[in-house]
């Protein structure tokens, strides 16, 4: 019972290393997301403020089209930045072909030395 208790924390380490930097990358990407969406809806009250101060149709007119305008260069910003955040957390660390290998070798010696020590309780008890 301690023996599988003690594998499967093991094993949940092991995954937990991996997975952090996919997660602080989401993250970069997430923030972008609400960053623009933030921006774009900053832009569409502008917009809206504008139109209500306008007087004229004329006023209105030219309202609506500069806030149409406005949106959709926050929209542009916005879908650049996003890609920009996914082309840089795609490649981060990823230039040479030995960094791969030089971390599955890192990750394996550190999983070999997180199952020993696991192995090592277990039989102590």
């Amino acid at each position: 019972m301690k023996l599988g208790i003690t594998f499967s924390m093991a094993l949940l380490l092991i995954t937990g290393f991996g997975s952090f930097d996919a997660h602080a990358s989401r993250w970069e990407v997430r923030q972008e997301i609400r960053e623009g969406i933030r921006e774009v809806n900053r832009e569409k009250r502008e917009a809206a403020r504008e139109v209500l101060n306008c007087k004229t149709r004329h006023c209105v007119r030219r309202e609506i089209r500069e806030g149409h305008r406005e949106v959709a260069r926050e929209k542009r910003e916005a879908r650049r930045e996003i890609k920009r955040a996914i082309r840089n957390n795609r490649h981060h660390g990823h230039h040479h072909h030995n960094s791969d290998r030089n971390d599955f070798v890192t990750g394996a010696l550190i999983g070999g030395a997180i199952v020993g020590t696991a192995v090592a309780i277990a039989n102590n008890d």
